[in-house]
């Protein structure tokens, strides 16, 4: 994201590289990947994700109620919403990419812009509008791919010391972390052995280097897993929201499961 975007509450719509959100182009887009509506429309889409934060608000009313609210990273300002009609006084979102214009028109069109004042900027640069100085309530959309992907977690901690009251509330506050090995006999075939033999040609030195590289994909949650790590024993525990970061991610509290740990791609049948 461009790092000389101002930080505003009112006034004319903010610019990214001097273009408005709604005229930026591609390559202002390379910059500023959160401008572009295209990611915020996968996150949204995202209905277990979504529908748990708006239940955890709104099942919570009688914490929101009256209380003030910052979102860190507001995107469109769907949680801002969630906020404002749960019953927060004051709801503030703060969010450095282009779609805070859009962000702005749509809590506009919500009628919920008397409640949701919006920031443009960086948490460690911005201040908070109205002369507020402390929040009652923290919500943030920040976990990623493998939790930490989109490294938002530390901007939600510096927001958290910054400006929560001493018995402030963060949403959430708690993240687990699990791994599991499987086997997928298919997949090591199309990705891994289909390079022995290239239109009869050998390439299988390639072969080696694919098999060292993680590969990302989506398990289809109906086919069968043989798990060799307990899902059930969390690699990865935030417990104490108020810890600091570099305690959080210690690599020595990492709890395991002791385990055998097969070759790579060993097929693990099942026992019948």
């Amino acid at each position: 994201m461009a790092d000389h975007m101002e930080a505003t509450t009112n006034g004319p719509s903010s610019t990214v590289n001097g273009e408005n959100g709604e005229e930026m182009t591609s390559k202002d887009y390379y910059f500023d990947s959160y401008a572009h509506f295209g990611i915020h429309e996968e996150m949204l889409k995202d209905e277990v994700r979504t529908l748990t934060y708006r239940n955890s608000i709104y099942h919570n009313k009688h914490l929101f109620k009256g209380k003030v609210v910052l979102d860190v990273g507001c995107g469109t300002g769907i949680l801002c919403m969630f906020a404002a009609k749960a019953g927060a006084a004051k709801v503030i979102g703060i969010e450095c990419s282009g779609i805070i214009d859009h962000a702005r028109k749509i809590i506009e069109s919500n009628k919920l812009d008397k409640n949701i004042v919006l920031v443009k900027g960086k948490v460690e640069e911005v201040e908070l509008p109205d002369g507020i100085e402390k929040v009652d309530i923290i919500i943030s959309e920040w976990m990623g791919y493998c939790l930490f992907y989109e490294s938002m977690l530390q901007t939600v901690l510096y927001a958290r010391d910054k400006w929560l009251a001493p018995d402030g509330m963060i949403f959430p506050d708690r993240a687990t972390l699990y791994v599991t090995a499987i086997e997928d006999r298919q997949y090591k075939d199309e990705k891994i052995n289909w390079w022995d033999n290239v239109y009869g040609f050998d390439m299988s030195t390639i072969r080696k280097v694919a098999i060292s590289e993680p590969l990302v994909d989506v398990v289809d949650p109906k086919q069968p897993l043989f798990h060799i790590i307990d899902p059930k024993q969390p690699l990865f525990d935030i417990i104490d929201p108020k810890q600091p970061l570099f305690d959080i991610i210690d690599p020595k509290q990492i709890v395991t499961t002791p385990c055998l740990v097969k070759p790579l791609f060993h097929i693990i049948e099942p026992k019948q």
